[in-house]
């Protein structure tokens, strides 16, 4: 698996930071990618996606999106552990990115799979009712990098944190089975229910619903997503969930995926009540960061706060490198991360590679 215990550092991956940063990344990447006499550090394969990762991360405010994605964005990017074809991993379970805020996560006999954005990569993959960062009214936003070829397959279950347009689009709407069981807010029943899907398990906050697995069960648990630090925009965005899954038996297991959640007041109750994390997934990308009323998903500085207060012993950043409105690269966490010593192990995914759920 793709490890990232330390990288030097201390940029703080703010949006007037962002060109230094670009010009670093560049730099890392190129030295990564260079021959050498020894065998070189893994470097959790963010070297070939990185100029389409940038372009994304580090729009300025005020420009439009691209109206075609980086041409850079169709080169394959470089593996980071077991190939898509590579059996499952009987006892611990395993992950596949699929861009965005999309994973598979499979554990104990259970196929999981969060906020479907399935649609093809492209100038105008969603539409958005307001461009977080220019302000702009029904804006539309590029995909970088298409998903992966290989079939979602069997699903034993879809988790939805809300029902924007970038964390359940058009193209998932359509084609996903109608009879997949969803569990989901009760902001997004409405428009599940108006897409045909007919299994629909609507979770408020800190309620809970219990899965039979291979071995034990799987407890969900639905806890706070605030969207914004502004409450008035909070309340305009809705109410979104995240969720931490434990797997109970003879293995335990805990995953916390925060869907789109800044850091906050209910984040810092959601790690007192179950801290430490075996598996952290945050949402990056600095998502509003370069607009008027700030941050719709964690930046940098406020990841690596969370990640200290949950005790999370791994750490997959996800909800970065392939979406225009996507504000900040993934290397800047890193760096956060290294700057401030933080304990947990971070594995930077690629696209369609599978990891084995870190221990």
């Amino acid at each position: 698996m793709s490890e990232i215990a330390s990288v030097p550092g201390g940029l703080n991956g703010r949006d007037e930071q962002l060109p230094q940063l670009t010009r670093a990344a560049i730099g890392r990447a190129a030295r990564a990618t260079r021959p050498s006499g020894r065998r070189p550090a893994r470097v959790g394969a963010v070297a070939a996606p990185l100029l389409a990762l940038l372009l994304a991360g580090c729009a300025p405010a005020g420009r439009a999106e691209p109206s075609a994605p980086p041409a850079s964005a169709s080169a394959p990017p470089a593996s980071a552990g077991p190939s898509s074809s590579a059996p499952p991993d009987a006892s611990g379970g395993r992950l596949q990115w699929r861009g965005g805020p999309t994973a598979i996560l499979e554990r104990d006999g259970l196929r999981l799979l969060t906020d479907p954005v399935l649609g093809p990569r492209g100038p105008a993959a969603f539409v958005l009712p307001r461009h977080p960062s220019t302000g702009v009214e029904n804006a539309p936003v590029a995909r970088y990098t298409d998903p992966p070829a290989e079939p979602l397959g069997r699903l034993d279950l879809i988790l939805l944190s809300h029902n924007h347009a970038d964390h359940f689009d058009a193209v998932a709407k359509e084609t996903l089975p109608k009879d997949v069981p969803f569990v989901l807010p009760p902001d997004a029943v409405e428009a599940a229910r108006a897409a045909g899907f007919t299994r629909l398990t609507p979770l408020d906050w800190d309620a809970e619903t219990v899965i039979p697995t291979r071995s034990g069960r799987l407890r969900i648990v639905a806890v706070p997503a605030n969207h914004s630090h502004d409450a008035a925009l909070d309340a305009t965005l809705g109410r979104g969930n995240g969720y931490v899954l434990r797997w109970e038996g003879a293995a335990p297991y805990s995953v916390y995926w925060t869907g789109d959640a800044v850091f906050t007041e209910p984040m810092r109750a959601v790690a007192a009540r179950f801290a430490p994390i075996d598996l952290w997934l945050p949402h990056l990308g600095a998502v509003g960061v370069d607009g008027a009323r700030g941050l719709r998903t964690m930046d940098a500085e406020e990841a690596v706060a969370a990640a200290a207060l949950l005790r999370a012993r791994h750490v997959i950043p996800i909800h970065h490198t392939t979406f225009g409105h996507y504000r900040e690269p993934v290397t800047a966490f890193v760096q956060r991360a290294g700057a401030k010593r933080l304990p947990a192990h971070i594995h930077v995914p690629t696209d369609g590679a599978w990891l084995s759920l870190p221990r």
